[in-house]
């Protein structure tokens, strides 16, 4: 929480965001992100008008999320610029993030992370997990010899020739 008091008195013109963000498990928890590491967001509050501040910041880290393939964790860099106008007055379908002359960052910045993540992330040197518990991945191309629908191509191939 940052107190925009001295904006709002002109004391100040502007005041600088540097904090380290760290999120519980409870946050992670209906997403695809396992962990969120070293999250660091910077930038500036400065007020435009009455009751309107401009935010500008600069958010990074890492987001570690599984592989699409081999479901080994996957280190995703995170260097998301958000710069927008905050108002104090909540219109329709905004989350209030000012509360007593305080500004809360900490849902714009998960947000944000949230929006970054991509839909899936393949590890460098993956490979695919062939077979598990009662199954196995075949190629297309691999001859099935009990297939139902061997007899169907035979009858197929016989009625094209008639």
């Amino acid at each position: 929480m940052f107190d925009i008091s001295k904006l709002r008195n002109d004391t100040e013109t502007k005041l600088t965001i540097d904090e380290d963000i760290t999120f519980d498990e409870s946050t992670l928890k209906d997403t695809d992100i396992k962990r969120l590491e070293n999250i660091h967001a910077s930038g500036t509050i400065t007020r435009i008008e009455n009751s309107v501040y401009h935010l500008v910041l600069n958010i990074t880290g890492n987001m570690v999320l599984l592989c699409a393939r081999s479901l080994e964790e996957v280190n995703y860099p995170l260097d998301i610029i958000f710069e927008d106008n905050i108002s104090e007055e909540v219109e329709n379908g905004e989350k209030q993030v000012i509360f007593q002359n305080s500004l809360d960052i900490f849902g714009i910045v998960w947000e944000n992370i949230v929006l970054e993540v991509p839909l899936r992330v393949v590890k460098e040197d993956a490979s695919y997990i062939q077979e598990g518990n009662g199954w196995s991945l075949k190629d297309e191309y691999e001859e099935e010899h009990n297939s139902p629908f061997s007899e169907l191509s035979t009858m197929l191939d016989m009625e094209g020739k008639e």
